[in-house]
């Protein structure tokens, strides 16, 4: 595969721009369409040229004789004389030429294969002031900030004599003009993020440079200049003239070069830090002996410059060392109303009045910063022409006055390579990643980059391509004379600003080639060139192995012709290694058979023994090695394959369950041992038959073969001989093998026998089949047990065939505790159980008991697992958590447990079938089921469970887990709503929360509760209690909604249901298990499957250990986890709490309700309480602090204050429709009385808003529990004038009818009455609610008879009252 010149667009309508840009030119252009027009043969429809034509065009040829050999150079070599810029995109191009600009788009692709050309969408005058010329033009993409790695529009910078930069749309709309120095514009770059992660350097900015013609550089920073970009644009957008005073500025800084007389050309090389030898380096050389060193090396931005006198120079200068200066707010843009006038060739041209109002002001010019030269290179003869630099910012090609292009490491300084006779030499640089379709998980590391120079000589119309840094020449390309070869040294700015952080190389052209005749040409490289030149031994059988790999692709069955191809291509190999990789190949091809790989490898060993002599040693021990290797494993695989043929016949799946009697019989069992072994079976077997009737079912008894291996993968599994140091030709496995291949290697290998009908004959079938297959013992034993565990449950007919298999590999395995391992590891646990029942008959040094018990209680967790579920839901049970080690071994019995009600979590299961308690020990527990509404739990599994293991699975146990995962799960989702747990249930936050408090109130002992109580409000519940509190301290009332979610990650709504949770439900039971709890402390013991984890060591130190023990395992079982306290001895370690101190709490909860769910406003919670109880709050409950109600009259004043505000609220808020909860009212006077307020005040307030608001029979009923009726009448007989004055002031509804008496009632009414019910309205802070003359009536009586008969002035307001009332109702 080599290098190609391939073409990707054209330039359509180069003629035409040409006669736009060089109009001198024209005459030219005539005398070609002439010559074409009298070249062509004329048709019928085409216009002969008549007699005075053909003579005035002989008169224009012959005066213009002198001129047409310069017109005609002058013609061809146009493109060379003007300014050119490509965005790197390749949508968009911008010629300019003295004062007019071209801009051309790429007409978009219709297909992936058709050729994207260049349409000049319009061209246009760019000339503001009348001596303004273009001297510089570039093309910069602009990053979406929307979509990532893509760019949105295409921004063109021109730069003009006067020193103007001017800053354009695609569309011709100008965005920005600034002057940064008084001179003309040499050359724009631009510099900014390389589009590749294959890249060994830190992140680089983005910038902007200006040169101008006196060696002045301004470098403007590229995130500034994408932001005012991108807001220029969307005023263009918006149709907005100016931009506003707050638009974002330019930031640059402005550059000079005194060390240096001419600066012809200049390239940024990034951002550095020296090493800590170079830092020394550089201030020992410039400093001297007094030089200071900093304590961190700074950062360096690094230029490197190439002109005269000195050739060339390297300058470093420091961040931060100059200040970037801001530029004035951009002021030009183009006028909506002329934009929409003025056709699209000439958009441009409307700016120039506004531009010029503009420019002619007074522009401050930033003076420069003199930039000292830290080394340079020179060469009094040679001057520096361009300069170019490298994606990666380390290798710079410079050409110089001599014809020269010399290599410099730009981080040493030195030239490491001279090209010599490339006079006007064009170069640039083309970055190739290696490609990644072989191995898509290559780390971006381990993934490789070449780097190659590409060198246009238009003297020589050549251009050629070599490999960086001292590579051999790999592609040279013949091309006109008036080629272009330009280098795209930037790609898309803002690329990084926009937050991608992802893009492609292969979207952005990094070299291209423009031809004369308009054809834009780009470079494929193969990346293997860079390894060496084209007569490489490795990348010609590279060729050679990719064209073996068509055939085998092209090709789908094995024939002849297809043999012969791969032979022919055989022969063409030149390295042994090739060889090899092409068996491989072959090997890995599925439909050639055995006998087709057979005569490659004895071809491959015959071409061997006769060229031998001429390879290299080593090359021929590695084939000859490997051919023996796969001529060996072809014998084994064809052996194996016609054993398994020749087993097909003798296999036979029983689908019924072994019995019971066979069950006890062959397992030597106990009839207890049978009655719980054999249920566990049973149930498996049923469900399995209940699957089974669920869904469709095809028998075929050719299922039985499991897993069918290709001699290619077989042949993948083993190590090649040259690894084996083994005797007899056994076969060595891959140590890196994974879990997945090892199981199915063994199903290939043994599941021919598992269900082997012939019982007489499989102990010597068998041997003989196992001295066949050429593995270690160890190995066997591996590869047998895995394939048996691994494969879906289906339980033998006959247990006999399954002892005559595993006593075979038990003889033949002298290491027990690998047997051993082997099923703690197992996920396959009834079938475990099975071979553990086995293995015991067989061994009676190793104690197995607790082995089987551990399995037969892993039985029933399984089942227990899968059975809780919600009705036809598909469980993801993950099998590796289910192990003998994982949860015995590795784990304790918290691990289970929290297994278990995590999975109770996902189908939010009641707390009610936990404390089910079956008492009846031969109850079928299989056929007890719990239902919900969409819930399916088998009770009989739970009660398995707590048979095997009693006391991890205790109710109360039980209870204690779900309450504290389900309140760990609750707040896990408050801080991570986006990923906050494994658990999937779909159940809200404060559900969790509400669930959580559920199971906590079913826990029955006293001692318990109060522990569990204590340890959650200390973890969970207390630190957003304390937020809360300190919010509306700071703030002075009740935080929004966006605050609540921000500092307590609760809405609004969810944060008053928590309240209303802690303050009615969870500290009632807290409260209520601290002081009605009995004595007993109840004792939790461990089942006694956790407390024998000792590791039995063998005594036998050359007992050998294999290396896929510990393949199905995540580490090793020797590795015991250093476990914390488990939840049940942090809840028994609790102190007792102080139930002083929680009723303390309790009171504050209570208030913070309050104040959350009416929404009252001006109250701090801490104001009702003294500095005592302030400082007693969010204490541990197990302290005892100084807490007391008993306080001052000022803070009891404010209680008082409060509790009136709230009943307040409450009725303000309470629908007047419905009736009114009597319920509110005594929490609120239980919470007065606890905080030592007056309960008379409070309930006399109760009743006067009663009555306000016309509960009067509720209202009668509260003054039965009044003591002073007094001080109530005095209340009441306000209420009572303000509804009297209601009704007297006009205020009458429709029913009442009197308000044709209003002028005689107030006549009537006495001048003392009437300022008493005039002053009655400051008196209240509610509103009183209008009310019959019936109930005012009703009142009016009741009250004097509460009125002291002392009291004459109140008694006579009354009976004044009471006669205007009687009067009305007349």
């Amino acid at each position: 595969m080599a290098c190609s010149l391939n073409i990707i667009s054209k330039i359509d309508d180069l003629s035409r721009i040409r006669a736009v840009l060089l109009p001198h030119l024209l005459d030219s252009i005539v005398d070609n369409d002439y010559q074409t027009t009298t070249d062509t043969d004329a048709t019928e429809d085409d216009e002969i040229p008549t007699a005075e034509s053909v003579a005035r065009t002989a008169a224009l040829l012959s005066t213009s004789g002198k001129k047409k050999n310069k017109i005609s150079r002058d013609r061809n070599q146009w493109l060379n004389d003007c300014q050119l810029a490509f965005s790197p995109t390749l949508n968009l191009l911008v010629i300019g030429f003295d004062q007019h600009i071209v801009v051309s788009t790429a007409k978009s692709k219709v297909s992936s294969h058709e050729q994207s050309n260049f349409i000049a969408s319009f061209d246009t005058k760019l000339q503001v002031e009348s001596n303004e010329r273009i001297t510089s033009v570039l093309c910069i993409p602009v990053a979406s900030s929307v979509k990532r790695s893509s760019h949105e529009w295409t921004c063109v910078i021109v730069g003009f004599t006067t020193g103007y930069v001017r800053m354009y749309t695609e569309d011709g709309i100008l965005l920005f003009s600034q002057i940064f120095h008084d001179e003309s514009v040499a050359q724009l770059k631009c510099h900014t993020q390389f589009p590749s992660p294959i890249r060994s350097l830190t992140e680089q900015p983005d910038e902007l440079y200006i040169r101008y013609i006196s060696s002045i550089l301004v470098v403007i920073d590229g995130l500034s200049l994408y932001q005012l970009l991108k807001v220029c644009r969307d005023h263009v957008l918006k149709s907005s003239n100016l931009l506003s005073s707050t638009s974002p500025q330019l930031s640059f800084k402005k550059w000079s070069f005194p060390d240096q007389n001419q600066v012809f050309d200049f390239v940024p090389a990034g951002l550095i830090t020296d090493n800590r030898f170079d830092q020394f380096c550089v201030a020992s050389m410039r400093g001297g002996y007094q030089a200071q060193i900093r304590a961190v090396p700074p950062l360096f931005s690094r230029l490197v410059t190439i002109g005269a006198e000195p050739y060339c120079n390297f300058y470093y200068c420091a961040e931060g060392a100059q200040m970037p200066h801001l530029t004035e707010v951009a002021f030009a843009l183009a006028d909506k109303v002329k934009s929409s006038v003025v056709s699209a060739v000439s958009r441009f041209f409307p700016l120039k009045q506004a531009t010029t109002n503009t420019e002619n002001r007074k522009v401050k010019i930033e003076s420069d910063t003199k930039l000292d030269s830290r080394f340079c290179v020179r060469d009094l003869r040679r001057h520096g022409e361009k300069i170019i630099i490298s994606p990666g910012l380390h290798i710079a090609a410079v050409c110089d006055s001599f014809g020269r292009i010399i290599i410099y490491d730009v981080h040493r300084g030195i030239a490491i390579r001279m090209f010599k006779g490339y006079r006007e030499a064009e170069i640039g640089f083309i970055q190739i990643e290696e490609s990644t379709v072989r191995d898509t998980s290559m780390s971006l590391l381990s993934k490789k980059s070449a780097l190659f120079l590409v060198i246009h000589a238009p003297k020589r119309q050549l251009v050629e391509i070599w490999g960086c840094q001292q590579g051999a020449r790999v592609a040279a390309f013949n091309v006109s004379k008036n080629s272009r070869l330009i280098y795209l040294e930037h790609y898309t700015l803002g690329w990084a600003t926009s937050g991608s952080n992802s893009s492609k190389l292969s979207h952005y052209k990094q070299c291209i080639l423009l031809e004369e005749n308009g054809d834009i040409k780009t470079f494929e490289i193969p990346f293997h060139l860079i390894l060496s030149d084209r007569n490489n031994q490795r990348a010609h059988d590279l060729m050679v192995v990719r064209q073996v790999r068509r055939l085998l692709k092209d090709s789908s069955d094995d024939n002849d012709s297809l043999k012969t191809d791969i032979h022919q291509q055989r022969k063409r190999l030149l390295s042994l290694d090739s060889q090899s990789e092409i068996l491989d190949i072959l090997f890995h091809t599925d439909y050639l058979n055995l006998n087709t790989l057979r005569m490659f490898i004895d071809e491959s060993l015959v071409d061997l023994e006769k060229t031998g002599h001429h390879r290299n040693p080593q090359e021929c021990v590695h084939l000859q090695d490997f051919c023996d290797n796969a001529l060996n494993l072809l014998n084994i695989y064809t052996a194996i394959e016609q054993c398994r043929t020749d087993n097909l016949s003798y296999l036979h799946k029983g689908e019924d369950l072994f019995s019971k009697e066979d069950f006890q019989s062959e397992l030597n069992l106990t009839d207890d041992e049978t009655t719980l072994y054999y249920q566990l079976f049973e149930k498996t077997y049923n469900n399995q038959n209940d699957n089974r009737k669920k869904k469709v079912h095809f028998l075929d008894e050719t299922n039985l073969l499991i897993s069918n291996f290709t001699f290619g993968q077989f042949q993948s599994m083993f190590l090649s001989s040259r690894h084996m140091h083994s005797i007899d030709n056994q076969l060595e496995i891959k140590s890196t093998i994974n879990s997945e291949d090892f199981s199915s290697l063994g199903l290939y290998l043994f599941s021919s026998w598992f269900w082997f009908s012939d019982i007489d004959n499989i102990e010597e079938k068998f041997r003989s089949y196992l001295q066949l297959i050429h593995l270690k013992n160890d190995d066997v034993v591996l590869l047998c047990l895995h394939s048996l565990l691994s494969i879906p449950l289906t339980l033998p007919k006959a247990i006999h065939i399954w002892k005559k298999i595993f006593s075979i590999i038990y003889s033949m395995n002298n290491n027990k505790n690998l047997l051993k391992s082997i099923l703690e590891k197992s996920a396959n646990a009834l079938t475990t159980l099975l071979l553990t029942l086995i293995f015991r008959l067989y061994d009676n040094e190793m104690n197995l008991t607790i082995l089987v018990r551990r399995l037969s209680a892993l039985v029933a967790i399984q089942n227990l697992y899968l059975s809780i579920k919600n009705n036809n839901e598909s469980i993801d049970f993950k099998s590796s958590e289910f192990t003998v080690e994982s949860i015995f071994i590795k784990h304790r019995y918290d691990y289970l447990l929290e297994l278990i009600t995590r999975r109770m979590m996902e189908v939010s299961m009641e707390p009610s079938c936990l404390v089910i308690v079956s008492n009846d020990s031969n109850l079928n527990s299989f056929q007890i089921h719990y239902k919900q509404s969409n819930r399916y739990f088998n009770l009989g599994n739970l009660l398995l469970c707590r048979q095997i293991l009693p006391h991890t699975f205790e109710p109360t146990v039980l209870l204690v887990y779900c309450s504290w995962i389900c309140m760990t799960i609750w707040h896990k989702q408050l801080i991570s709503p986006t990923n906050p747990t494994s658990v999937t249930t779909t159940r809200t936050p404060i559900d969790l929360f509400n669930l959580s408090l559920l199971f906590y109130n079913h826990i029955q002992i006293g001692i318990v509760k109060q522990n569990l109580g204590t340890l959650l409000w200390h973890t969970y519940i207390r630190p957003r209690i304390v937020t809360l509190t300190q919010l509306i301290e700071k703030i002075g009332k009740v935080p929004k909604d966006r605050l609540c979610y921000k500092e307590l990650h609760l809405n609004e709504k969810d944060l008053i249901i928590f309240l209303e949770q802690l303050s009615k439900n969870f500290f009632n039971t807290f409260i209520d298990s601290i002081y009605n709890q009995l004595n007993e402390i109840p004792i939790f013991n461990n089942d006694d499957v956790w407390q024998s984890n000792a590791i039995v060591v063998s005594s036998d130190p050359a007992e050998p250990i294999s290396p896929f023990t510990n393949l199905f395992s995540t580490s090793s079982v020797s590795e015991q986890i250093e476990q914390q306290n488990s939840l049940l001895e942090l809840v028994m370690e609790q102190k007792p709490a102080n139930g002083h101190l929680v009723l303390h709490h309790d009171k504050l909860i209570f208030i913070l309700y309050y104040l959350m769910y009416y929404h009252i406003k001006s109250i701090r919670p801490y104001s009702l309480f003294d500095s005592k109880g302030i400082h007693a709050f969010f204490t541990d409950l197990y302290s005892h602090p100084l807490v007391t109600d008993d306080v001052d009259g000022a803070i009891s004043n404010k209680r008082q204050l409060f509790f009136a505000r709230l009943l307040n609220t409450i009725f303000e808020q309470h629908d007047n429709t419905q009736q009114f909860d009597e319920k509110i009212f005594d929490n609120i006077v239980r919470l007065s009385t606890d905080m030592l307020v007056d309960h008379e005040y409070i309930r006399r307030h109760y009743i006067s808003l009663l009555y306000a608001y016309n509960y009067d029979s509720l209202a009668i009923n509260e003054e039965n529990r009044i003591y002073d009726r007094q001080a109530l009448a005095f209340q009441l007989l306000i209420i009572a004038g303000l509804r009297l004055n209601y009704l007297i002031e006009g205020n009458i509804d429709a029913t009442t009818k009197m308000s044709s008496k209003s002028l005689e009632v107030r006549a009537k009414i006495s001048s003392t009455l009437k300022t008493w019910l005039t002053s009655l309205v400051t008196l209240v802070d509610y509103k009183v609610q209008p009310c019959s003359l019936d109930a005012i009536q009703t009142m009016l009586t009741r009250i004097a008879c509460y009125l002291p008969q002392t009291n004459l002035s109140q008694s006579n307001l009354a009976q004044e009252m009471l006669e205007l009332v009687n009067h009305l109702k007349r």
